[in-house]
Protein backbone atom coordinates (compact mmCIF):
# COMPACT_ATOMS: atom_id res chain seq x y z
CA UNK A 1 0.00 0.00 0.00
CA UNK A 2 2.61 2.49 0.99
CA UNK A 3 4.50 1.72 -2.44
CA UNK A 4 1.00 2.34 -4.33
CA UNK A 5 0.75 6.05 -2.55
CA UNK A 6 4.06 6.72 -3.46
CA UNK A 7 3.92 5.41 -7.14
CA UNK A 8 0.76 7.44 -7.70
CA UNK A 9 2.15 10.71 -6.18
CA UNK A 10 4.98 10.07 -8.24
CA UNK A 11 2.92 10.00 -11.20
CA UNK A 12 1.24 12.92 -10.37
CA UNK A 13 4.45 15.22 -9.65
CA UNK A 14 5.86 14.00 -12.96
CA UNK A 15 2.52 14.40 -15.10
CA UNK A 16 2.01 18.24 -14.08
CA UNK A 17 4.37 20.22 -16.16
CA UNK A 18 5.37 23.56 -14.48
CA UNK A 19 5.71 25.22 -17.65
CA UNK A 20 2.84 24.29 -19.60
CA UNK A 21 2.56 26.63 -22.57
CA UNK A 22 -1.01 27.10 -23.02
CA UNK A 23 -1.58 27.91 -19.43
CA UNK A 24 -2.47 31.85 -19.93
CA UNK A 25 -2.30 31.89 -23.40
CA UNK A 26 -5.17 33.44 -24.54
CA UNK A 27 -7.49 31.82 -27.72
CA UNK A 28 -6.57 32.55 -31.22
CA UNK A 29 -10.66 33.03 -31.71
CA UNK A 30 -13.43 34.74 -30.55
CA UNK A 31 -16.83 32.78 -30.12
CA UNK A 32 -20.09 34.46 -30.67
CA UNK A 33 -23.44 32.99 -30.59
CA UNK A 34 -26.91 34.11 -31.59
CA UNK A 35 -30.31 32.37 -31.63
CA UNK A 36 -31.52 32.57 -35.41
CA UNK A 37 -34.32 30.67 -35.39
CA UNK A 38 -36.95 29.34 -32.48
CA UNK A 39 -34.75 25.67 -32.76
CA UNK A 40 -31.47 27.01 -34.23
CA UNK A 41 -28.79 29.03 -33.05
CA UNK A 42 -25.81 30.50 -35.01
CA UNK A 43 -22.09 29.92 -33.78
CA UNK A 44 -19.44 31.90 -34.87
CA UNK A 45 -15.67 31.83 -35.02
CA UNK A 46 -14.05 34.68 -35.74
CA UNK A 47 -10.22 33.86 -36.03
CA UNK A 48 -7.30 36.46 -35.23
CA UNK A 49 -4.77 34.97 -37.30
CA UNK A 50 -3.69 32.42 -39.36
CA UNK A 51 -5.29 31.49 -42.83
CA UNK A 52 -8.65 31.00 -41.47
CA UNK A 53 -11.15 34.19 -41.15
CA UNK A 54 -14.46 32.45 -39.63
CA UNK A 55 -16.55 29.24 -38.73
CA UNK A 56 -19.82 29.92 -39.06
CA UNK A 57 -21.85 27.00 -37.62
CA UNK A 58 -25.15 26.10 -37.03
CA UNK A 59 -26.21 23.98 -33.88
CA UNK A 60 -29.88 22.79 -33.24
CA UNK A 61 -32.61 20.88 -34.85
CA UNK A 62 -33.10 23.98 -36.98
CA UNK A 63 -36.23 22.63 -38.40
CA UNK A 64 -38.16 25.95 -38.83
CA UNK A 65 -34.65 27.81 -40.01
CA UNK A 66 -35.65 29.24 -43.57
CA UNK A 67 -32.84 29.90 -45.85
CA UNK A 68 -33.25 33.91 -46.01
CA UNK A 69 -32.86 33.51 -41.98
CA UNK A 70 -29.45 31.80 -42.11
CA UNK A 71 -28.35 34.22 -45.12
CA UNK A 72 -29.72 37.37 -42.99
CA UNK A 73 -27.49 36.64 -39.87
CA UNK A 74 -24.45 35.39 -41.86
CA UNK A 75 -25.01 39.01 -43.87
CA UNK A 76 -25.37 40.48 -40.28
CA UNK A 77 -22.24 38.79 -38.81
CA UNK A 78 -19.98 39.99 -41.58
CA UNK A 79 -21.56 43.59 -41.15
CA UNK A 80 -21.18 43.58 -37.76
CA UNK A 81 -17.68 42.54 -37.20
CA UNK A 82 -16.64 44.25 -40.74
CA UNK A 83 -14.00 46.26 -39.53
CA UNK A 84 -11.38 43.46 -38.25
CA UNK A 85 -13.13 41.01 -40.81
CA UNK A 86 -12.92 42.71 -44.04
CA UNK A 87 -9.05 43.34 -43.87
CA UNK A 88 -8.57 39.98 -43.94
CA UNK A 89 -7.71 37.05 -47.07
CA UNK A 90 -8.19 33.31 -46.17
CA UNK A 91 -10.64 31.13 -45.66
CA UNK A 92 -14.24 31.24 -44.35
CA UNK A 93 -16.06 27.46 -42.95
CA UNK A 94 -20.31 27.44 -43.16
CA UNK A 95 -21.48 24.33 -42.00
CA UNK A 96 -24.91 23.37 -41.59
CA UNK A 97 -25.24 19.49 -41.36
CA UNK A 98 -27.64 18.60 -43.59
CA UNK A 99 -30.47 20.39 -41.71
CA UNK A 100 -34.14 20.76 -43.24
CA UNK A 101 -33.91 24.09 -44.65
CA UNK A 102 -31.64 22.91 -47.49
CA UNK A 103 -34.18 21.19 -49.44
CA UNK A 104 -33.67 23.92 -51.54
CA UNK A 105 -31.00 23.74 -54.24
CA UNK A 106 -27.81 24.26 -52.37
CA UNK A 107 -26.02 25.77 -55.24
CA UNK A 108 -28.70 29.08 -54.94
CA UNK A 109 -27.45 29.10 -50.88
CA UNK A 110 -23.74 29.05 -52.12
CA UNK A 111 -23.85 31.36 -54.42
CA UNK A 112 -26.45 33.82 -51.88
CA UNK A 113 -23.69 33.53 -49.79
CA UNK A 114 -20.61 34.11 -52.54
CA UNK A 115 -22.72 37.61 -53.48
CA UNK A 116 -22.88 38.54 -49.76
CA UNK A 117 -18.96 38.03 -48.98
CA UNK A 118 -17.82 39.78 -52.10
CA UNK A 119 -20.11 42.94 -51.02
CA UNK A 120 -18.64 42.26 -47.40
CA UNK A 121 -14.60 42.06 -48.45
CA UNK A 122 -14.97 43.87 -51.61
CA UNK A 123 -12.60 41.33 -52.56
CA UNK A 124 -12.47 37.86 -54.79
CA UNK A 125 -14.56 35.24 -53.52
CA UNK A 126 -14.82 31.49 -54.47
CA UNK A 127 -15.93 28.63 -53.83
CA UNK A 128 -12.83 26.51 -52.39
CA UNK A 129 -14.56 23.10 -51.09
CA UNK A 130 -17.98 21.81 -50.73
CA UNK A 131 -19.57 18.45 -49.62
CA UNK A 132 -23.11 17.85 -48.09
CA UNK A 133 -22.89 19.24 -44.64
CA UNK A 134 -20.45 22.04 -45.39
CA UNK A 135 -18.52 24.39 -47.74
CA UNK A 136 -15.63 26.70 -47.42
CA UNK A 137 -14.90 29.78 -49.37
CA UNK A 138 -11.72 31.65 -50.26
CA UNK A 139 -11.37 35.25 -49.80
CA UNK A 140 -8.68 37.15 -51.93
CA UNK A 141 -5.90 35.62 -54.15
Amino acid sequence: MKYTIIIVVLFLLLSCKNKDEEIGRPDSYILTEKDISQDCSAFQMRFKKGEYILNFALSGTCENLKVEEYTHEYSRYLNHYHDSLSIRKGYIMLKYYKHNFLDTNIKDLQDSILKITRKSFKDKVLLSEADENSFIIKVGT
